[in-house]
């Protein structure tokens, strides 16, 4: 190679493709934060990390056709049961997948209670003492139905169960 000298040879530009990657993943990673994440602040229990993933396919898979209680509300055995049935409550659903039942259930038995052994395990919110324990003052219409829960808190819809309607704000 005649008249080239080594020192005109440039390495090439790897910094360029490095900080267009960069650039990329930071704006793929903003746009994932934007989509739907759900706001847990209203939950009973604060949802950690950890179990967020759970939860959001809890409201998925439940409360896309009905209100999505609280897992306090029902036993933990109530909610084993419940999430491996395809009959519910005489509707008939598809399987939880084997990748959304790990974290569904971690997020269930994470926030449930189990009840003793030698107890009834009630499948009907009205029915759970935890229902009642969360409600200790209230006086609950009977049958307790999930449409019920909006009467008191009305970002139910939204999981918020914090916020309550103000004939309850000041409450004892």
């Amino acid at each position: 190679m005649k008249g080239l000298s080594i020192s005109k040879i440039r390495p090439p530009r790897r910094w360029g493709i490095g900080t267009v990657l960069l650039m990329l993943c930071a704006l793929v990673g903003t746009a994932l934060s934007a989509i739907a994440t759900p706001d847990f602040s209203g939950t009973v229990d604060v949802v950690p990390l950890n179990t967020q993933l759970g939860a959001q396919i809890y409201l998925q898979r439940c409360g896309s056709c009905h209100l999505a209680v609280p897992p306090e509300t029902l036993p933990t055995q109530a909610w084993q049961v419940l999430i491996q049935e395809t009959n519910h409550y005489g509707a008939a659903l598809e399987p939880i997948s084997r990748p959304e039942l790990g974290p569904l259930w971690n997020y269930l038995r994470t926030y449930s209670r189990p009840l003793p052994e030698d107890s009834q395990i009630p499948f009907r919110v009205g029915r759970s003492p935890f229902f009642r324990i969360l409600h200790p003052r209230v006086q609950v219409p009977q049958p307790v139905t999930l449409n019920g829960c909006a009467q008191c808190h009305p970002k139910a819809t939204l999981f918020n169960f914090r916020e309550l309607s103000p004939q309850w704000l000041d409450s004892p």
